[in-house]
């Protein structure tokens, strides 16, 4: 016979299942219809008929109208069985299905509710004799805590799901001693309302401990001895004010008159610390050690070579100063563990130094730092401002300013390497944007006398600034995240954002209304009496006031005119296809497109032509927006040499590659050196980044492929390599 077509193949045999343990009868007789467990157990077998299906294998209940009159309840059960093994077409069984449970009636034996012991599969019996059943339990019996071992998991009743109407337990911040605050969410495994003392022993043991004594992750002595490190009171002074001068104004992330009360307080302790105890604040909270580091390090660092004339930093070296203040900073920071334990001084400090430490052009590096950032700042609470409740106003103000200022690294960190942001479109809703009317200008101690200058009562500058830098970051976020998505853009989606582009493009020019200046600098129309001043020949020209033109404000109207080109560059590009000389339209869009660069590097080469924004030099130094006008633009020449439109543009790409060229080739300017013939070891072109030296490659293969009776003259002489 055949494997293909077994023994009465085409007659379904019927077998017997016992009701209480689901076990087929198994050879019992004619003498004994019971399955060989209820034999052994005494227990009376209800038993009916099982059809298995021979193309399915599957065990379905029959009727007692539909069952053969020829299959009867003594029929034997030495009839071959299907197995799928003999079969060579025969599907493979569904291992998981099981036919469904009878209901019992009221009838049944009550013997029946009773639990059996775990079955055995008898000897010799094949696959289908070992298919179990599911058996009923009694609902009555408690589950939890059970005997059985063979019962079956329960499904989770629906009924157990809460409904929106439910109370939700919130979310909370815990503050802790040492100026440590961490987030505690509500999907937190360790998380119980009522228990949160111990919610938060699961991340760092707060148990209490005396006021004066240490915090045992903090090295006190370490961070006491570092103070070695300070620079004299007068130097510190220096350093201090260009901080305010120079740094403060483009990142606002401090209350300068908490830092100044802190740092006064701190020297007078300095100069007593002999027979005086450190304040209470700076015994709770020693990261304001790190703070203060790092203050005088971003001075020291942002200070322009005017500054190192000044009588109170004669005869220091600035590349020696600057290493030491960065070796007894980051010292400082792992002293106070700050990765293990932030607080908002250390968070702050790693915010303000990240310009001056990290190498420019570095992408991937700067994708790892503002990844972790993020996290450290959620850990803290920053992205969810409804837990702020126990926080002063102005606590509160400067945690917004923080988290924004995180968010526009998150961006520029995902428009340089192509990534999606790491803060989620929803995350852009949860925090207020920061205050205009918060930061007044007599706030701000600027020049020489920071705390005798007088000063009006208006808004700051720099909160304007401020405002219109983190409002285009939200839009640039939400732009990037709905390009980068999987399904691709939507045209609703899209509309939507054009719509909200349009917005912010009115809303930054009411911002620029705001910010009086002689001339129209976001035009390229700088005053000579502006663009030639200097703090130390024209401090009240640096002050943050919007009462008169200073530099500062013709700074701020030129950078927010810079953010709208990063907007409608940002939104073209993408659409922007291969060049193509040939194709009308290309060449219409490729044209519009270089139009647009070119007008965002005139604009941005007064930045560093203008010798007023020397002390503002530092911020775009490693800013991803005029590089990529720069690519656009060398591309369109390279592309479209015979436009009639390209003689700007050349002279545009000429200038900032003569500018980025001279930062990694000359000496450094800005630095003091003890002897004439001293060099800085950082002018060689090996520091060059790979970014910048692709860049100047192809520019130099846009000079030769001209030729050299086409090239047009250079306003400046291109710099020997």
């Amino acid at each position: 016979m055949p494997l293909s077509e077994p023994r009465h193949a085409k007659k379904p045999r019927l077998s017997l299942s016992c009701i209480v343990c689901r076990r087929r009868k198994v050879r019992c007789g004619r003498e004994q219809p019971q399955c060989a467990n209820c034999v052994r157990m005494k227990e009376n077998c209800v038993y009916r008929a099982i059809d298995w299906d021979e193309s399915t294998g599957r065990a379905r209940l029959v009727s007692p109208q539909d069952r053969d009159p020829r299959d009867s309840t003594d029929a034997q059960f030495d009839t071959p069985r299907p197995h799928w093994r003999r079969h060579a077409n025969a599907p493979y069984p569904e291992k998981h299905s099981r036919p469904p449970s009878p209901r019992l009636s009221s009838s049944t034996d009550p013997s029946l509710h009773q639990q059996e012991p775990y079955p055995t599969v008898p000897t010799g019996s094949s696959w289908e004799e070992a298919i179990q059943l599911p058996r009923y339990r009694d609902v009555s019996v408690p589950q939890i805590g059970g005997s059985s071992i063979n019962r079956e998991p329960s499904p989770v009743p629906t009924t157990y799901f809460p409904s929106l109407s439910d109370p939700l337990c919130p979310d909370y911040l815990s503050i802790r001693r040492g100026g440590r605050m961490r987030y505690i969410g509500r999907t937190f495994w360790g998380f119980v309302a009522g228990k949160e003392s111990l919610s938060d022993d699961f991340f760092d043991e707060n148990r209490p401990a005396h006021p004066d004594l240490p915090l045992p992750h903090i090295s006190s002595m370490g961070l006491f001895n570092i103070l070695r490190s300070l620079p004299t009171k007068p130097v510190s002074d220096a350093f201090l004010e260009t901080f305010f001068l120079a740094v403060w104004p483009l990142v606002p992330l401090l209350h300068p008159p908490s830092l100044q009360a802190d740092y006064d307080e701190f020297w007078d302790w300095c100069r007593n610390s002999e027979s005086a105890l450190p304040s209470a604040k700076l015994r709770d909270d020693p990261t304001l050690i790190c703070l203060l580091f790092a203050v005088l390090y971003c001075g020291a660092s942002a200070a322009p070579a005017a500054t190192w004339t000044h009588p109170n930093l004669q005869g220091l070296q600035k590349e020696t100063t600057v290493s030491h203040l960065k070796s007894a900073y980051t010292m400082s920071l792992s002293l106070c563990q700050h990765l293990e334990h932030p607080t908002l001084n250390t968070l702050v400090s790693t915010l303000l130094t990240t310009p001056f430490l990290d190498r420019p052009f570095e992408p991937m590096c700067s994708l790892v730092h503002i990844s972790t950032t993020m996290r450290i700042a959620q850990t803290m609470g920053l992205h969810r401002e409804g837990t702020w409740s126990a926080l002063s106003f102005t606590d509160k103000e400067i945690r917004r300013r923080v988290w924004w200022h995180i968010v526009w690294l998150d961006v520029q960190s995902s428009i340089s390497t192509g990534l999606t942001p790491c803060c989620g479109n929803e995350a852009l809703g949860a925090v207020s944007m920061v205050d205009t009317h918060y930061e007044k200008s007599s706030d701000i101690p600027t020049g020489h006398s920071p705390r005798t200058d007088s000063m009006t009562n208006g808004p700051s500058v720099a909160i304007l600034y401020a405002i219109g830098r983190f409002q285009t970051a939200r839009l640039q976020a939400r732009i990037v995240t709905h390009l980068q998505s999987a399904q691709g853009p939507t045209q609703d989606g899209f509309g939507e954002l054009v719509t909200d582009a349009k917005e912010l493009l009115r809303m930054i020019d009411a911002l620029i209304a705001r910010v009086p200046t002689q001339g129209i600098p976001e035009r390229g129309y700088i005053p000579s009496r502006l663009a030639n001043a200097s703090p130390s020949t024209h401090p009240s020209l640096y002050k943050d006031d919007t009462s008169q033109p200073t530099v500062f404000a013709a700074w701020t109207r030129i950078m927010l005119a810079l953010m709208k080109s990063e907007i409608s560059i940002l939104l073209q590009k993408p659409f922007l296809g291969p060049p193509d000389r040939t194709n009308a339209q290309s060449r219409k869009s490729w044209t519009s497109m270089a139009e647009l660069c070119v007008d965002y590097l005139r604009i941005y080469l007064q930045l560093y032509q203008a010798p007023a924004f020397s002390p503002y030099a530092w911020f775009s130094s490693s800013h991803y927006g005029p590089l990529q006008c720069v690519f656009i633009t060398l591309v369109y020449l390279h592309s479209f040499q015979e436009s009639g439109e390209t003689l700007l543009a050349r002279y545009c790409v000429d200038e900032v590659m003569q500018h980025c060229m001279a930062q990694y080739q000359a000496p450094d300017s800005s630095s003091t050196r003890t002897s004439p013939g001293e060099t800085d070891s950082n002018s060689s072109k090996t520091h060059m980044p790979l970014v910048i030296q692709i860049l100047v490659d192809l520019h130099e293969r846009l000079d030769s492929s001209l030729g050299a009776e086409d090239q047009p003259p250079l306003p400046l002489d291109m710099i020997q390599r």
